[in-house]
């Protein structure tokens, strides 16, 4: 069994932004590592080889029919959610293509019995876990645009937790 979750990575100059966000932030907690930042569309909990191999063929599937959308979110909110202790960036879900893709993943996830989200969809990149407070700090406009669906192996090791590719399917401009 293996920790999964579907997420989209942000790219070079996204990670630069959000280093840089991250070195402004003097609060108590952890910095989530720079590898481990992403926007995540579905955590899917513990997964069988069966159902990782079934998730992995419906996605295929869906980016050879074209199906899985591109999407531009912007993420320009700092704040603290008290309850899992920690500290993003988050936006709004309003571009058509970014919720046709949270529904889809959660669709499939609910289709192989995997765990789906009980809360309503914020787009958001955790930036600090075990944060104790809002920093007074301007938040930067981040423009994230998703050009890849990435499925994640969350594994636990000494240095803390990894972030593992697995695989990954383009996302396609729908047709005009």
């Amino acid at each position: 069994m293996k920790r999964l979750f579907l997420a989209i990575a942000p790219d070079a100059a996204q990670l630069e932004q959000l280093t840089q966000l991250q070195a402004s932030l003097d609060g108590e907690g952890r910095l989530v590592p720079r590898d481990n930042l992403h926007m995540t569309l579905a955590f899917l909990g513990q997964c069988s080889e069966a159902q990782q191999e079934a998730l992995s063929e419906s996605l295929a599937r869906l980016a050879h029919q074209r199906r899985l959308p591109t999407f531009e979110v912007t993420l320009n909110t700092l704040e603290h959610w008290v309850k899992p202790k920690i500290l993003c960036l988050k936006g709004a879900a309003r571009d058509p293509g970014l919720i046709s893709l949270f529904n889809q993943c959660q669709r499939l996830a609910q289709q192989l019995g995997l765990h789906t989200s009980e809360h309503s969809f914020t787009p958001h990149i955790t930036l600090m876990r075990k944060a104790k407070m809002l920093p007074e700090l301007k938040a930067p406009s981040l423009s994230l645009s998703g050009h890849a669906l990435h499925l994640y192996h969350s594994q636990s090791s000494e240095q803390g937790v990894l972030y593992k590719v697995l695989a990954s399917w383009p996302l396609t401009a729908p047709k005009a």
